[in-house]
């Protein structure tokens, strides 16, 4: 193998057959952003689109706009773009407010769809998610309750009380890997739904949802997505419930003819039951520039991508930085991680500081991890190698600053 120095991870961008992506989004010359999983960057095109939204179409055309550009569709059309890229058929996922009230909405419908009342959930899911989960036994069904236990016991706490089982595809912490398909079928077989968040997981990770089996899913539109800042998430809900599946914030758009403006509401007989209101269109429109950029590259590709720069990282951390007292929680093996590393180390607060003051962004998790997540679409392998020099530079070059505070970052 050839040594490995910046000229070996320069090389490897040049046989990237992802590399003309990065060209597409607004990138600052001198900055590297390793924080993919936290929020995406700018496709060139959103800007484009949202000057012509903003100073033509809804400037010219005002309230004929909902219907002559297809605004009120867009939550729908945008639904099925993310849709194949989760493995979903059309119709089965819609875009909606915020992860965390998508999932609120889902969650209260699965209960609802059971005489059973727990929900089961791993004890290191994501806290939005736990904070939700336990909102709705507090307020809205006082008789359910949420059991949370650790990921590896997931499968022996299934019992004839539990109704639907929430977690996260990829931990949020160490990118590891929950077993989609087979939590499915052993949820099923007990009698049970299972809710996905695949906020960490859509646009890097390659997904099944009809496949495997899925019931319901959620996820955001910010991430791997690139949809911007705050960006919409969206709701999946497998064909075979759909019919039947009541949520709880029953709004006009959500009728199946709303401009009829009747006193009653009748829900959609699609996917348009999951909507409420009126759909937030300027971020809708950055999230459907995201999502339509995304689509475009090969999953394939994208997956091997990712799994390279995240094995480069840990190889690199592992070698160089292990000795330094950095530990590497993500999973080694590949088939078990997402798309993001996690750094250990007690310094790792000022760590990220001092990488910030060298134009390189990641992500500190309290008390002592870094995530550093290249997105495919627009990260270089040699990202990942200047990543790992500087973090060893901070720790070793520069260990006066990190351990008392003088200096630097």
């Amino acid at each position: 193998m050839a040594a490995l120095d910046r000229s070996f991870f320069e090389a490897l961008d040049q046989a990237d057959p992802l590399s003309s992506f990065r060209a597409r989004f607004d990138l600052p010359g001198d900055r590297v952003f390793l924080n993919g999983n936290s929020l995406g960057a700018p496709p060139k095109s959103t800007w484009n689109r949202l000057s012509r939204l903003v100073g033509q179409d809804w400037r010219d055309d005002m309230n004929s706009g909902w219907w002559k550009h297809g605004w009120l569709d867009l939550p729908r059309t945008v639904g099925d773009r993310i849709g194949r890229l989760v493995g979903a058929g059309p119709g089965q996922v819609v875009v909606g407010e915020s992860t965390s009230v998508n999932l609120f909405k889902l969650l209260c419908g699965a209960l609802r769809s059971s005489t059973r009342r727990t929900v089961l959930t791993d004890s290191g899911n994501f806290p939005s998610d736990l904070y939700i989960a336990d909102g709705i036994a507090a307020h809205v069904h006082p008789d359910a309750r949420v059991r949370r236990v650790p990921a590896p016991d997931l499968l022996d706490a299934l019992d004839d009380d539990v109704a639907v089982v929430m977690l996260s595809h990829a931990d949020y912490r160490t990118a590891e890997i929950l077993p989609m398909k087979e939590i499915n079928e052993r949820a099923h077989a007990a009698g049970a739904l299972v809710l996905w968040d695949l906020s960490h997981s859509a646009g890097v990770l390659p997904l099944a949802l009809d496949a495997d089996g899925a019931d319901l899913a959620v996820g955001c539109g910010y991430k791997y997505l690139n949809g911007g800042p705050g960006a919409p998430g969206y709701m999946y809900v497998a064909s075979r419930l759909l019919p039947g599946f009541e949520q709880p914030i029953t709004g006009w758009l959500g009728h199946a003819d709303p401009f009829t403006f009747e006193a009653e509401y009748r829900p959609d007989p699609g996917v348009g039951r999951l909507t409420t209101g009126c759909p937030p269109l300027l971020s809708l429109v950055a999230l459907d520039e995201g999502v339509a950029l995304a689509g475009e590259a090969d999953p394939g590709m994208v997956r091997a991508k990712s799994t390279a720069l995240t094995g480069w990282l840990i190889e690199l951390t592992t070698g160089r930085l292990g000795p330094l007292s950095v530990e590497v929680p993500t999973p080694a093996d590949p088939a078990r991680r997402g798309g993001h590393v996690a750094l250990r180390h007690p310094a790792a607060e000022r760590l990220a500081r001092g990488l910030a003051a060298h134009g390189i962004a990641v992500e500190f998790r309290s008390p002592e991890l870094l995530r550093l997540a290249p997105s495919p679409l627009f990260n270089r392998y040699v990202d990942v190698w200047d990543a790992v020099a500087v973090l060893e530079r901070l720790l070793t070059s520069e260990h006066r600053s990190l351990t008392y505070g003088v200096a630097g970052g």
